[in-house]
């Protein structure tokens, strides 16, 4: 379910884990289109040199476990509209500054959990179009120890 859902990932985690979760933002810039070419300029039409914000994150327990790994690459029309602030969800703060929102499944797969031992995990790529503010891009890769195989794929 979590995984094909095309709504608020972040509000379907906090209701499997059954806690308040938390972000760590690792890395936000500012970066020209082509850096992340099949994204930037493929998945998101943004012109090689426009630039887009590549941000890169980890959605934490209240005892610091990762639930999961995602990069987010934000093509905005507007100066930094669609740029959370660093201890903000993306979903969560663009519906609160009164985005509208339409969110379309890429794919889903399975991939290897980038942290600690090597194992299979799940993982989830999407768009979300805001209009005329703009589109993002979201891959989420789901901690296996949280979002087993078995279970949602």
């Amino acid at each position: 379910m979590l995984v094909c859902a095309d709504g608020s990932t972040t509000v379907l985690l906090n209701a499997l884990v059954g806690e308040r979760l938390s972000i760590q933002v690792d890395q936000q810039q500012r970066v020209p289109a082509a850096s992340v070419q099949r994204i930037g300029c493929q998945i998101l039409g943004a012109a090689p040199g426009a630039p887009v914000v590549d941000r890169r994150s980890r959605i934490l327990t209240s005892r610091g476990g990762v639930i999961s790994v995602n990069h987010v690459v934000i093509a905005a029309r507007g100066a930094d509209g669609l740029v959370p602030p660093p201890e903000e969800f993306v979903g969560p703060y663009l519906k609160r500054v009164g985005l509208a929102l339409r969110r379309e499944l890429l794919a889903v797969s399975r991939g290897t959990w980038p942290l600690g031992p090597a194992s299979d995990c799940l993982s989830k790529e999407y768009l979300i179009d805001c209009g005329d503010a703009g589109r993002m891009y979201v891959h989420e890769r789901f901690n296996p120890r949280f979002v087993p195989l078995e279970q949602d794929g």
